[in-house]
C-alpha cells in the first residue's frame, strides 16, 4: 500500500475521483498533501500505538560533568560533547532529539556493570566517562528515570557560514533548527528513549490507525472537495465519528497491553519533595523536575471538537 492509496481511500469516503499520486498537481492531490503530513504526525502522537514504538540510544551532546569531553581530548580525536549550556541546568546529560521521534513515551533507568551509579543517597558524580549513544552495555533493569524534552541552543555550531551552500539543511529534520534543536535532559548516563517513531510507509501501519487516518484525512479534505456545502458538513461529520471511534479502540487496546499510564502528579503534590534531604528524590536534586513519560495527545477536529 502506497500514500496515495490511503488518500485515495480518503477521496473514495468523501465521493471524489481518485488520484494517481500525491506529487501530480491536480486539485485533489493538492488538497491532499497540505493535510497529509500533519494528520499523520498528530494521529501518531494521539495514542501509544504498538507498531510506532521504537527504542534507540540517545546521542550525547553536552555532559556536564566534563568527563566525557576529556576523555575525548585525551584521546586526541575531535570534541563532540560540550560541557553544558545554561539551558541544560540542572540535568547533567542533553541527548539530540531522534531525526524520526515524533513523541517521547520515557526514558529507561538502566544499570550498567562499568557504571553502576551512585547509591542510595549519594551525590557523587560517576567516576567513568560516558560516551556518545554508548551501546557496549548490559541491561539490568528496566524502570522509568525523569527526563525532561526542551529547548536548546546548537553546541557545535563553530564559525560563520560564507555561502548558502555551507548552511545546515535543517528544514526537513525533525527537532533541528539553524540555531536551536530539540533536546531530551536526563541524568541517566548512556540513555536510550523510548518513543513514537514517524512511519511514513503504510504497510506497517495498524489496521485501526489505518481506519482512524482515512477518516481523519477525508474529514479535513471534505470541505475543500465536497462541492454540495450541506453534503461536505454532513461527510466531515460522519467521518469525524469514524476517527474518534478507531482511536478510542487503539487506546483501549494499548492500555490493555502496556503498563503506560496517562496520569500526571499534580504540580502541588510534585512540589512537596523539593527543598528535602539528597535522598528524598533523583540523583542531583531534581527529583521534582521532569516527567517519568509523557501520555498520548489529544486530536483536533475539523467540527471544532478534541479527542
Amino acid at each position: 500500500m502506497l500514500p496515495a492509496d490511503v488518500a485515495n481511500r480518503a477521496l473514495d469516503a468523501v465521493g471524489v475521483e481518485p488520484i494517481g499520486d500525491l506529487q501530480e498537481g491536480t486539485r485533489q492531490a493538492q488538497v491532499v498533501l497540505r493535510t497529509y503530513g500533519a494528520s499523520l504526525r498528530q494521529l501518531l502522537r494521539a495514542a501509544h500505538w504498538n507498531f510506532a514504538r521504537s527504542r534507540r540510544p540517545l546521542a550525547l551532546l553536552n555532559d556536564a560533568t566534563g568527563q566525557t569531553t576529556q576523555e575525548q581530548g585525551a584521546a586526541g580525536g575531535p570534541t563532540t560533547v560540550g560541557t553544558g549550556t545554561p539551558g541544560m541546568r540542572p540535568w547533567l546529560y542533553e541527548y539530540a532529539w531522534p531525526v524520526d521521534c515524533v513523541k517521547a513515551r520515557w526514558v529507561p533507568a538502566s544499570r550498567f556493570p562499568t557504571s553502576p551509579g551512585p547509591a542510595p543517597g549519594n551525590i557523587s558524580l560517576p567516576s567513568t566517562p560516558q560516551t556518545t549513544a554508548a551501546s557496549q552495555f548490559l541491561c539490568m533493569r528496566e524502570l522509568p528515570t525523569r527526563f525532561l524534552v526542551t529547548n536548546d541552543v546548537i553546541p557545535n555550531l563553530i564559525g560563520v557560514p560564507e555561502t548558502w551552500d555551507d548552511v545546515p539543511q535543517t528544514a526537513q529534520t525533525m527537532g533541528q533548527a539553524l540555531t536551536n534543536q530539540t533536546v531530551v535532559l536526563s541524568n541517566q548516563p548512556c540513555a536510550h528513549l523510548v518513543y513514537t517513531a514517524l512511519m511514513t510507509y503504510p504497510d506497517q501501519w495498524d489496521p485501526l490507525f489505518t481506519e482512524a487516518f482515512v477518516a481523519l484525512l477525508a474529514s479535513r479534505v471534505a470541505l475543500r472537495l465536497v462541492p454540495d456545502p450541506k453534503q461536505r458538513i454532513a461527510i466531515r461529520d460522519e467521518q469525524i465519528k469514524i476517527a474518534q471511534m478507531a482511536l478510542s479502540q487503539a487506546r483501549v487496546s494499548d492500555g490493555d497491553e502496556g503498563w503506560e499510564t496517562t496520569d500526571n502528579a499534580p504540580d502541588w503534590l510534585r512540589v512537596r519533595s523539593r527543598g528535602g534531604a539528597w535522598g528524598s528524590g533523583s540523583w542531583a536534586g531534581v527529583g521534582d523536575l521532569g516527567v517519568l513519560g509523557y501520555g498520548w495527545d489529544s486530536i483536533a477536529f475539523g467540527n471544532g471538537s478534541a479527542y
